[in-house]
């Protein structure tokens, strides 16, 4: 089953539903196993919606947004966090488990610390639903349509 959620809190153990109001992102009851729709453009891979977002923030901004990564599977959540903290089911405040990263939604970028340090970018991602989830201890990370 898949649900079309305004807003959503990813919590630890399960996905947890907020309805607000703004587009909409698809939400897998299992994301590990379900893929949500993406588009790829320029090899970002993201939802519809979330891309429709981040093509518009990137024309504001005026400059390509340097992205690292977008959509990621599982099986590379995991490879991720074992890189970033040594641990493949993830890390608190670090790197989320598989399944609870937006990145498996294809509601995150990860971008380059160029684009970090790039004022217009940063501005252009947060006017159209970007939002940096944890701007300390993952700095690049921007989730769309909320802190997640």
């Amino acid at each position: 089953m898949v649900f079309a959620v305004a807003a959503v809190a990813l919590v630890a153990g399960g996905i947890g539903y907020v309805a607000l109001s703004g587009p909409s992102i698809v939400i897998p009851d299992d994301p590990c196993a379900d893929r949500p729709p993406l588009r790829n453009v320029d090899g970002v891979r993201l939802q519809p919606v979330a891309m429709r977002a981040f093509l518009q923030a990137q024309r504001e901004a005026g400059v390509p947004i340097p992205v690292v990564q977008s959509y990621r599977s599982c099986a590379e959540q995991r490879r991720a966090c074992r890189s970033i903290c040594g641990n493949p089911e993830g890390c608190p405040d670090l790197c989320a488990p598989a399944g609870l990263s937006w990145h498996q939604l294809g509601a995150a970028v990860d971008i380059t610390q160029e684009g970090l340090d790039d004022p217009r970018i940063v501005h252009a991602l947060e006017e159209n639903g970007w939002c940096q989830a944890l701007p300390d201890s993952d700095p690049g990370h921007f989730s769309f349509d909320g802190c997640h």
